[in-house]
């Protein structure tokens, strides 16, 4: 006989074996048939028109009182955007939007609650903005709202401080629209010169209007090419900018002498339309991704508030207000703010993130709690030992070593670019170098051969203007500016385009373990029977796991959610062999196949799985099978990497997980001198070290905030998540977990970039040559710099954006 499961109507989760049903409408739990009736009660049914269920699951019952912190003036005011006597406008992150049903029931939420006036939703922030009438309707009664619908937000104490605001492309754009109006107007200007129309009059004013238009192109717009040369040149450098600005400059000067004492036309278009395209580039270069945060740190991950006991009742306090000695309350899942000693209730905490350790640890009365971790038990009572800005993780944050060496007074890099020397840099020293020396045995070959001061100065200048790397300027951004959205389609956002360089060069890649190659949801439960089980058998393994912290009990015990639990007694782990006990006056025991006794039994198949296998009174049922945590498509992308990365493995995990068998199959992709366990912050980051100190481009890929350290050491660090939007720490790049299977091809991608960055700069180069053939006689007229600088640049644009949207290495 088959049966078919039935699917829940508002989430699409499958129901238990007796759904929940209203009507016609059957339900996986209350809270989707809650959700259900709400919207049907306000005639929004229509929400189930526009996807196939697309609600989210409420079987998590809705903790509503946890809400209270949002009656508490302080904590209004720093969430609240806008204000007065009638509306309040506030804007909350809301993780589980996922579809244009979640959408329109969120701006159609005054048809619920007429007291919200508007609501505006940014899908791709995930950000929902609200305004509504307070004197009807209470800042915590939104929130209320929103979660009994299904859409809670998540609020952290990184919302209410607000250290600095987002960087503004405002500025760029003001350089960039300056450079584009006065460009475009000396080239209307310049016709005369073109057409080669000799009216001395006319050819005079232009070009003093030419100067004119120019001059705030040269000092306003290419302000930045000032900065950029000055902060280099601080600190013994020559960069690409040197022979840029060098090159501007010369031919600025140059064009106003020819100006006032020649009575020609100057160098302006051409100065004015490179600046513009330069900037263009720059713009091109900049836009990122807005909805994504490269720099978050631990208030990101922490909450806003917290239950503190006062005379046995819980009061909402912000965190920020948590003094050493408040006694606080911590439920399941909730996260420990700050560090406390236990003194009530068991501890079953989950540092993964913070330690990169898989296994919760159980804490009895009296030990010493850090914050960061998660309760995964029942609820404990904590006496705050350090305030939360004082706590062990916030140190760990704000430790100097966990930040990337800087310099006295320079100006921070992206992607570490402190210890990394570009291929721009490093062509704008030796160009630079060339070109003046070019310049002036040029000059002086003029001077002192031909005796001729008057061509040897043209010469010089000619051979400065003409011989400029500003094409490599161009190629650059363009090529690594689609590069950077090519990347981002396929799930890899970058910080800056300059971060697929920093990819391309590195030679040693880190991978953490614990939630970058393991998956954060674990496979379904696998039963091999002879016989199923039935449901009494079914209560009895429910009824010893849940006894057991062992992290395959406790899946065990979510697998067997819907069994009822029987007395049980005489509970007893044994060590690294299972768990036994009298359930209901049964003998039952589960643990490795020895240890539950298997006469008679055949071999399982040998899978490399999790197995638990399963006796009761001495007969041997079977076992559990549990499917290998590592991603989707793991084995294959190690072994790619291995053949062009050296790979190294760090994990938080005991040095016992090497011995299970998910570990045995790491000493597949992972040689044993590489692989490093039970690893604190701080060595994860000396191991990055020790790497680079042996000459190492390292590329660390990592979770948790256990790896900020390490990501911020190394040459590019690159966060993996299952939600882009949630909390990652502060990395280069930041890599949904579905593409982690792709990064050899991101890489191969980075490195085809740097090769055709190279291609189209020796492609300049022969511009280059044309350019000086005129400049070496001094006889480079301001038409032939007009047609070979716009025409050297768009070769390069062209190039750079066909070569990188050709390229199929990453599809």
């Amino acid at each position: 006989m088959v049966t078919t499961a039935t699917s829940c109507d508002h989430c699409g989760n499958p129901c238990p074996e007796q759904p929940i049903t209203s009507g016609e409408k059957s339900f996986c739990c209350d809270g989707c048939r809650t959700v259900y009736t709400i919207l049907s009660e306000h005639q929004l049914c229509q929400y189930y028109d526009l996807n196939n269920r697309p609600g989210i699951q409420q079987a998590r019952p809705q903790a509503i009182a946890r809400f209270a912190f949002l009656d508490l003036p302080e904590v209004q005011q720093q969430l609240v955007e806008f204000r007065n006597e009638t509306q309040t406008t506030v804007t909350f992150y809301v993780p589980t939007i996922h579809c244009s049903s979640c959408l329109w029931l969120l701006e159609h939420l005054y048809r619920i609650n007429p007291a919200i006036r508007q609501t505006r939703v940014d899908f791709l922030k995930k950000q929902v903005h609200l305004t509504f009438s307070h004197p009807d309707l209470s800042l915590r009664e939104v929130v209320e709202l929103l979660s009994s619908l299904g859409y809670e937000p998540l609020i952290s104490l990184n919302d209410v401080v607000k250290d600095a605001q987002k960087p503004t492309y405002r500025p760029l754009l003001y350089r960039l629209a300056v450079a584009g109006f006065c460009a475009g107007n000396i080239m209307l200007f310049s016709f005369p010169e073109y057409l080669g129309l000799e009216d001395s009059t006319f050819k005079q004013w232009f070009g003093v209007i030419n100067l004119i238009l120019a001059t705030p192109v040269v000092f306003f717009s290419g302000s930045g090419y000032f900065q950029s040369v000055w902060q280099s040149l601080r600190r013994g450098i020559i960069n690409i900018d040197f022979p840029i600005l060098l090159g501007i400059l010369v031919a600025y000067f140059r064009g106003t002498y020819e100006v006032f004492a020649l009575n020609g036309a100057g160098y302006y278009d051409s100065v004015t339309g490179l600046i513009f395209f330069l900037l263009c580039g720059k713009w091109f270069q900049q836009r990122t991704y807005d909805f994504l945060s490269f720099e978050r740190d631990y208030k990101s991950y922490f909450p806003l508030a917290v239950m503190r006991l006062e005379a046995d009742r819980e009061v909402p306090v912000p965190v920020g207000n948590l003094r050493k000695g408040d006694h606080i309350r911590i439920r399941h899942g909730e996260l420990i703010p700050a560090d406390g000693m236990l003194y009530r209730g068991s501890g079953l905490i989950d540092y993964s993130f913070v330690t990169g350790e898989s296994e919760p640890e159980r804490r009895e009365p009296g030990t010493l709690l850090f914050a960061g971790g998660r309760q995964t038990g029942e609820a404990i009572d904590l006496e705050v030992v350090r305030e939360t800005s004082q706590s062990y993780l916030t140190q760990l944050w704000n430790n100097d070593t966990f930040r990337k060496a800087e310099k006295a007074g320079e100006t921070p890099a992206p992607a570490s670019s402190g210890r990394f020397t570009t291929f721009a840099d490093y062509v704008g020293k030796y160009f630079t170098l060339s070109v003046l020396t070019i310049a002036t045995l040029t000059g002086l070959y003029w001077y002192a051969y031909r005796g001729d001061a008057g061509t040897a100065v043209n010469a010089f200048t000619a051979i400065l203007i003409v011989a400029c790397p500003c094409v490599l300027s161009l190629s650059y951004p363009v090529a690594l500016g689609h590069g950077l959205r090519l990347l981002g389609k396929r799930k890899l956002y970058l910080r800056n385009a300059d971060v697929i360089e920093q990819m391309a060069a590195c030679d040693t890649v880190i991978l953490d373990k614990t939630g970058t190659l393991t998956t954060t949801t674990p496979a379904r439960v696998q039963e091999e029977f002879t016989a199923p089980l039935t449901p009494y058998e079914q209560s009895m393994v429910k009824s010893l796991v849940r006894q057991s912290a062992h992290p395959l009990s406790r899946r065990l015990n979510t697998h067997f959610e819907a069994a009822h639990p029987l007395p049980t007694e005489s509970f007893t782990e044994v060590a690294g062999q299972g768990i036994l006990a009298l359930v209901d006056g049964w003998l039952v025991k589960l643990g490795r196949r020895e240890f539950v006794g298997d006469e008679g039994a055949g071999q399982p198949v040998n899978t490399g799985d999790s197995v638990v296998h399963l006796s009761i009174e001495g007969h041997y049922r079977g076992c559990f099978r549990f499917p290998g945590q590592y991603r989707p498509g793991i084995e294959s992308m190690l072994a790619e990497l291995g053949k062009t990365h050296t790979l190294h493995l760090l994990s938080g995990d005991h040095a016992s997980a090497l011995r299970s068998s998910t570990g045995l199959q790491l000493s597949r992709w992972f040689r044993k001198d590489r692989m490093v366990f039970e690893c604190s912050p701080q060595q994860k980051l000396d191991v990055v070290r020790q790497l680079q100190a042996k000459g190492h481009r390292v590329l660390m890929v990592g979770d948790g905030l256990n790896d900020a350290g390490a990501l911020k050491q190394a040459d590019v660090g690159i966060a993996v998540t299952d939600d882009t939007v949630q909390f990652t720490p502060a990395s280069d790049g930041i890599l949904e977990a579905g593409a982690l299977r792709e990064l050899p091809q991101f890489l191969s991608y980075s490195r085809f970039g740097m090769r055709l960055i190279r291609f189209s700069f020796m492609i300049s180069l022969l511009y280059n040559f044309v350019g000086l053939s005129y400049a070496l006689t001094g006889n480079l007229s301001p038409v032939v710099a007009a047609i070979l600088m716009p025409l050297s640049s768009t070769t390069m644009v062209l190039i750079a954006t066909i070569g990188m949207r050709v390229n199929r290495s990453i599809e």
